[in-house]
């Protein structure tokens, strides 16, 4: 059975820390691929502006290049709706019958995740890897609100991964972009030049 790692998200555009996060994972939790997964409509995005989705996946394609075990997956544009995580996920398994998925997130999110669209269906159905800057002070935190969840849930498992420090958002690298900065600090030199070349955020 093939280990798969999910990170999903708006990748508005991807950046390092979204590259760094998935390579840990995929060594750290002996992960057979990582697919970045796209959000075709974030339901905490309604009414604001984000780029075209397939936009969003260009710049994923050319910041995967040469990192094997890296995919980008188009899986939810292909449903209906929201890109609601537990749907996401409830698709996944019933379409990938022989492989193990495992959502990955960070620590905001995993303290969050109750205020998420049913989330006691992520919990059931995925195993979660946590990424915690560091996790070696916050520990006792996640420890508690792992015990919180578990009380209240069925839980298929949490690993939590003690991720590099990346002080990086793509709100950050867009509001660069508007006002002529570089951001070849942040993401890949095929992503800068395609945000350049097609004024992607001017």
């Amino acid at each position: 059975m093939k280990r798969i790692g999910i990170l999903g998200g708006t990748f508005d555009p991807i950046h390092f820390g979204h590259l760094i996060l998935a390579e840990e994972a995929k060594e750290l939790c002996n992960l057979d691929e990582v697919w970045f997964m796209p959000a075709k409509t974030p339901p905490h995005k309604l009414g604001k502006k984000i780029s075209e989705f397939s936009v969003r996946k260009s710049m994923i394609e050319l910041a995967i290049q040469g990192h094997g075990g890296l995919y980008c997956s188009d899986f939810e544009n292909t449903l209906e709706g929201n890109s609601y995580t537990f749907n996401t996920l409830e698709k996944l398994q019933s379409k990938y019958i022989d492989e193990e998925f495992y959502f990955i997130m960070g620590a905001d999110s995993f303290y969050e995740i109750e205020t998420w669209k049913n989330p006691d269906i992520i919990l059931k159905i995925v195993k979660l890897i946590v990424a915690s800057r560091d996790y070696s002070n916050e520990n006792l935190t996640l420890k508690n609100h792992f015990e919180h969840l578990k009380s209240k849930y069925e839980i298929k498992g949490i690993y939590f991964l003690d991720t590099m420090d990346i002080d990086i958002s793509s709100t950050q690298i867009r509001e660069l972009t508007g006002g002529g900065e570089s951001i070849t600090k942040y993401v890949p030199e095929s992503v800068c030049r395609y945000i350049e070349e097609n004024k992607i955020y001017v």
